[in-house]
C-alpha cells in the first residue's frame, strides 16, 4: 500500500480527506477523479467496469485510502482490495472483502460492503 501523509493545513487537504476523518476510509471514485486535484495526481486512469458486465460471484478490484493513526499522527494507506460480488442491483452492488488487510484498517477481511458503479476499478479475468 501507499503511504499518503497528511498536510501540516488542513487548507491543503485533498477533499477526500474528510471521509477518512469521518469514517476511517475513502473509496476512490471514478466522478470524482474528474475534479481536478481531487486525488493525487500520480494515480493512474482507470477502466470502470459497468454493472451490467457483472455477476454473483465475479472478483472486482477497488482502491480504498484507509486512515492509520489518530489526531497529529493520522497518515493515509491507500492500495487495491478485491471483492467477490455478492448481490448486484440497477445501481450498486454488495461485495465481500477478499484481500488480507491489517486488524487496524476500518475494512477487513470478509466484511461485506456497498459498492457503488464508480468505484470499481477492474474486473478479473479469470479463466
Amino acid at each position: 500500500m501507499t503511504i499518503i501523509k497528511f498536510p501540516q493545513k488542513s487548507s491543503n487537504e485533498p477533499p477526500f480527506f474528510s471521509d477518512i476523518k469521518e469514517d476511517d476510509y475513502h473509496i476512490y471514485s471514478l466522478n470524482n477523479a474528474k475534479t481536478p486535484n481531487y486525488y493525487p495526481p500520480e494515480l493512474p486512469k482507470y477502466p470502470g467496469v459497468a454493472l451490467k458486465n457483472l455477476q454473483e460471484d465475479d472478483v472486482i478490484t477497488i482502491r480504498a485510502f484507509l486512515g492509520i493513526g489518530k489526531g497529529q499522527n493520522l497518515r493515509v494507506e491507500s492500495g487495491y482490495i478485491d471483492l467477490q460480488v455478492e448481490v448486484v442491483s440497477e445501481d450498486r452492488l454488495m461485495a465481500t472483502i477478499l484481500t488480507d488487510l491489517p486488524g487496524e484498517f476500518a475494512l477487513s477481511t470478509g466484511e461485506s460492503i456497498e459498492v457503488f458503479p464508480e468505484e470499481i476499478l477492474y474486473k478479473a479475468e479469470i479463466e
